[in-house]
């Protein structure tokens, strides 16, 4: 019967500690806000805060029509700054490679971006921004 018990346990320890360890993962996107580009406006900020968490890397996607993004500027919780070489056209769907962030992971205040629709028949754009 103690045999059982400790089996048990065990395999609770196990469970609780893979199940602590999945809410962390290093692989899983995490949206961190979206914006929608328009031909007026061509710059945006996100405001992300502390209680997002720490990351290492981010990424934008493209949805509804292409854009042109211009420049990023990744603002930190101790506000320095990292301005990724982004300057790209980017079709309906695509996407930036991965960007890795300067240092440890980290807390990311927002993320100030310059952008602009290319075709006005094409509609309205969204900008998303993601990270790990």
């Amino acid at each position: 019967m103690k045999g059982y018990l400790a089996l048990g346990m065990l395999s609770l320890c196990l469970l609780v500690s893979s199940l602590a360890g999945a809410a962390q993962t290093p692989g899983r996107w995490e949206i961190l806000g979206q914006r929608e580009v328009d031909f007026r406006n061509d710059h945006d900020q996100i405001d992300v805060g502390r209680s997002e968490g720490r990351f290492k890397q981010i990424q934008f996607r493209v949805k509804d029509a292409p854009i042109v993004v211009t420049n990023m500027v990744v603002t930190f919780a101790n506000d320095q700054t990292f301005s990724p070489k982004i300057r790209h056209q980017f079709a309906e769907g695509s996407g930036s490679h991965v960007i890795d962030l300067p240092g440890e992971r980290r807390t990311i205040k927002r993320i100030d971006f310059n952008y602009k629709s290319i075709s006005r028949r094409e509609g309205k754009g969204i900008v998303e921004v993601l990270a790990r």
